[in-house]
């Protein structure tokens, strides 16, 4: 590999100011983080002046597949699905998708060695939802 073959491989993460939006969920996509699996709920924005921004909610998922009651995903999916999944219910985030809500965004401020990376560094995220209906 030559040194000029050297490329940025990822977009730049969008920033919008903290607080409450409508946003549409248009998509999910399961990753890792490390080695924690996630779930990520892509959401596009629809307030001006933010409008078609996307932003991500990411929840830890259990290696064995089975949500517990206390965690963030459990209770997101069962406001969206208005009442508590029954026992071994598949718990789909499809049920997210295509549907409006309010949700609440977070700044994100990574750090290295303990020390905040400059502002060019910070990120939104989708703190919380709540279906619109």
């Amino acid at each position: 590999m030559k040194l000029e073959e050297i490329v940025c491989a990822q977009d730049y993460r969008a920033r919008v100011p903290d607080g409450v939006f409508e946003a549409e969920c248009i998509g999910f996509d399961f990753g890792y983080y490390g080695r924690i699996p996630k779930l990520y709920l892509k959401f596009r924005l629809i307030n001006r002046p933010y409008e078609d921004v996307e932003l991500f909610m990411s929840f830890n998922m259990p290696f064995n597949g089975r949500i517990p009651v206390g965690s963030r995903y459990y209770r997101a999916w069962s406001k969206v699905n208005g009442r508590m999944p029954s026992r071994n219910a598949r718990m789909s985030p499809r049920i997210f998708l295509n549907k409006l809500y309010r949700v609440k965004t977070r700044t994100v401020k990574p750090k290295d060695g303990g020390v905040e990376l400059p502002d060019d560094f910070h990120y939104s995220i989708i703190d919380s939802v709540e279906p619109m209906f």
